[in-house]
């Protein structure tokens, strides 16, 4: 008898201790469970924001591109306007060339013109070049830092052009060595 309770009461504390753990465990699992579902909802909440920065960069960059197409058509227009005042005024000069008086020979006349022509057009390539070079140029000095830095790669550029045939002097110098050590 005196065993037959003994057994009971190891019985009942193991089970008061088992229902203890099973309480902290379902207590830490709930926790877990709650754990999990903040840290869901905040990567969710961080998904969102992260597409809705996406999309705002998206416009960021498409604005900016439209804005600088715009600017490159605009760019463009002015080319062709002066191209076209250009010519208009070309125009204007050939005819006020024809009515001297002091070109009455034909031929001379004729010869004044081309030269006139070609000089004219040497000048619209030449504005045309140097349009271009501003296009291609104009991304690359607009901020403080794109300027420093394309500085800073012209003087290197010529630095190393100048001081070329001395690098050449001293890389020949060191191969040579090099292969007389080696052979």
């Amino acid at each position: 008898d005196h065993f037959r309770e003994e057994i009971e009461n190891a019985y009942m504390s193991e089970s008061s201790v088992l229902h203890e753990r099973l309480a902290e465990e379902r207590t830490r699992v709930e926790q877990l469970e709650q754990q999990v579902n903040d840290l869901t909802e905040l990567h969710q909440n961080e998904m969102e924001n992260l597409k809705a920065a996406m999309t705002d960069m998206e416009e960021k960059v498409q604005y900016q591109s439209e804005e600088s197409v715009k600017d490159l058509h605009e760019m463009l227009e002015n080319c062709h306007t002066r191209i076209s005042r250009m010519e208009h005024q070309q125009a204007q000069q050939q005819q006020q060339f024809l009515t001297l008086e002091g070109l009455e020979n034909s031929n001379a006349r004729a010869l004044f013109v081309k030269l006139i022509n070609i000089a004219l057009t040497v000048l619209q390539v030449i504005l045309l070049v140097v349009a271009t070079a501003m296009n291609i140029l104009a991304p690359l000095l607009q901020t403080r830092t794109r300027l420093v830095v394309t500085l800073l790669l012209f003087i290197v550029t010529i630095f190393v052009y100048i001081q070329l045939p001395e690098i050449k002097e001293t890389y020949w110098t060191i191969v040579n060595k090099y292969s007389s050590l080696i052979s």
